[in-house]
């Protein structure tokens, strides 16, 4: 149980097996809200190895490209944070890495293009709406550095940033794309203007994203 102490490693595989389920919050949102068959939300669940937890939010397991289960998010609290907690004499022993959401798709799906979005709950969805892209989620700003970038050397990149009123988000996401160019040759990357295009006034001051524009 305590391999995972004293040198950054992933978690132990088992978590996600136990707390796999089609039972979960977004489970159920998918096929009442969004109106996904109970194929469409099986795939997507199953896909990004969503969880339960006991009172029946989603956990978002986060796996990096070569399968290491990282960490995991249940509403706004990270499991890293849960276990620190549990365990205070193990705390300062611990150490958990962060990745992209939904990374280890990348090496399911070698040819597709790459859409990167703010929540995971986007990405998961995205997945079913817009299949001819793998749906990557950065979660927090400063998860979405350059160094987040390094294993998608070689792939096709479109950042899909939060609209605003200034389009502040959107500029600083053209500065990371320019500097993750200058980092990774390898890397075709751009910014979508889709939402700085098309959304209007009352959808920028409400800062909305990709999915919600689609759902609106």
């Amino acid at each position: 149980m305590w391999g995972w102490l004293k040198r950054p490693s992933p978690r132990p595989i088992n978590l996600i097996e136990e707390s796999r389920s089609d039972d979960s919050d977004l489970c159920h949102e998918m096929l009442t809200t969004f109106g996904f068959s109970q194929d469409q939300m099986h795939r997507a669940a199953e896909h990004f190895h969503l969880g339960r937890s006991k009172s029946g939010k989603t956990i978002y397991w986060m796996i990096d490209d070569i399968g290491r289960t990282l960490d995991g998010r249940i509403g706004d609290a990270w499991v890293s944070t849960m276990l620190k907690a549990r365990y205070p004499t193990a705390a300062p022993y611990v150490h958990f890495d962060h990745c992209l959401f939904g990374l280890h798709q990348i090496s399911e799906c070698e040819q597709k293009p790459i859409g990167v979005v703010e929540s995971e709950r986007s990405a998961v969805l995205l997945s079913e709406l817009c299949p001819e892209l793998i749906w990557l989620a950065y979660i927090y700003g400063c998860n979405l550095n350059v160094n987040s970038f390094e294993p998608l050397q070689g792939r096709k990149i479109t950042l899909f940033p939060r609209t605003d009123s200034v389009k502040e988000t959107y500029l600083s996401f053209l500065e990371l794309a320019d500097q993750v160019k200058r980092c990774y040759k390898e890397i075709d990357i751009s910014v979508s203007r889709f939402l700085e295009d098309n959304a209007n006034d009352d959808q920028k001051r409400r800062e909305i994203d990709l999915l919600q524009y689609l759902l609106e």
